[in-house]
């Protein structure tokens, strides 16, 4: 063959390819409607549910700098009826790979969730990644309807909070596959993150503190941002955030930046009683110190240690006692490491591990070292005229 036909041939080749190339199922952006997030509520009438959807205003985006966002509420007796119907009043399918959010009102956790994320974990085109919150508002509509006053794609914002979290370790952070794993696992029991309406300077925005406890699929009771730091600490999942550390008279006097944790978690038997032993070793930077003396030596440190690990054993200690108590759901995992550990002791005790858990002996220690002091290792001292 020629080098002049090998030419042609190659040429032919490639323009019959890209006569062919395309995506089969291609939409002009105009024919969609991008949900970026979706609040669901309890509606007027009994069985309906009401559900509000952000959505990405793609022509008023490309007008600004900013990218647009309109509501969308309606009633209906099922998620999917309500999601067609809104086909009739956009004139254009919605579009939910790109949802960042689903926020769930308190009454419809309360009462059970099953029936209203069933629909988005069965839909395919939807995404598992979305990140799940419980509104401590009246409604979950508050909470999406504040991209009115902040100006901003709500939904989005959420995601990029979730995303800095571990800066702050205040709330869990749970994506929909994850919360549906823990509702399905053996020994588990699914949380989410509380979520509601902060004002400040006359300014609403939405925050994230606190954790929503769930049994079965039904919501039974809740733990504040605090009480969920250590939580975090109990299931291996801290990254960051601040640990404010006590003096000897139980006055706050340190805060300590936590750089890394980690937990590990041994089931025991103890006696003939089982017991679920933590270890936690802590590294951490002395970031505040709200007395006046040196900190620069070892024993001052070692001090500061100490009183970290006291603090540290005795707020852990603190929120699985009171969820033992309270709620009798173990959201730290225990009965999950039981029945990996010790499968024989797990089949006897798993239809009854609420009561199990709650009975379960639980001891905690605690090793914090401190890595550094920021930039000094002194404290400011007032001159005294």
């Amino acid at each position: 063959m020629s080098k002049l036909k090998r030419i042609l041939l190659i040429v032919t080749s490639m323009m019959l390819l890209i006569c062919n190339t395309g995506c089969w199922n291609y939409f002009e952006i105009d024919d969609m409607s991008i949900v970026a997030g979706v609040a669901i509520d309890k509606g007027k009438k009994d069985g309906q549910l009401l559900v509000t959807t952000e959505i990405v205003d793609t022509k008023e985006g490309m007008k600004s700098s900013q990218a647009g966002f309109k509501m969308i509420t309606l009633a209906g007796e099922t998620m999917f009826d309500i999601v067609r119907g809104m086909i009739s009043i956009t004139g254009k399918k919605l579009f939910w790979s790109h949802s960042k959010a689903i926020i769930l009102s308190e009454e419809i956790a309360r009462e059970g969730v099953t029936k209203v994320i069933d629909w988005y974990n069965r839909d395919t085109e939807t995404r598992s990644d979305v990140y799940i919150f419980v509104a401590k508002e009246k409604s979950a509509q508050e909470i999406i309807s504040l991209s009115s006053s902040t100006e901003s794609i709500m939904s989005y914002a959420l995601a990029q909070q979730m995303r800095t979290e571990k800066n702050v370790s205040t709330a869990p952070v749970v994506e929909i596959w994850d919360f549906i794993d823990k509702l399905e696992a053996s020994g588990e029991y699914a949380i989410a993150p509380l979520i509601y309406v902060h004002e400040q300077n006359k300014t609403k925005n939405a925050r994230v503190s606190g954790t929503a406890i769930f049994r079965m699929d039904k919501m039974i009771g809740m733990i504040s941002g605090e009480e969920t730091k250590y939580m975090l600490f109990a299931n291996n999942q801290i990254q960051g955030g601040v640990l404010i550390v006590k003096d000897e008279s139980g006055e706050p006097a340190f805060s300590l930046e936590i750089l890394s944790n980690r937990t590990k978690i041994k089931p025991v038997w103890i006696n003939g009683k089982l017991q679920i032993k933590l270890n936690t070793l802590t590294h951490a930077g002395l970031d505040e110190v709200k007395s006046s003396g040196e900190f620069n030596n070892l024993d001052s440190k070692k001090t500061i240690e100490r009183w970290a690990e006291k603090e540290l054993e005795e707020q852990i200690l603190s929120v699985i006692h009171k969820v033992q108590k309270d709620y009798h759901a173990d959201i730290f995992g225990f009965g999950e490491l039981l029945h990996e550990k010790m499968p024989r002791t797990w089949e006897k005790i798993e239809k009854n591990w609420g009561k199990e858990f709650s009975n379960v002996e639980i001891v905690v220690n605690s090793k914090v070292i401190i890595e550094s002091s920021a930039q000094t290792s002194r404290s400011i001292k007032i001159h005294q005229k």
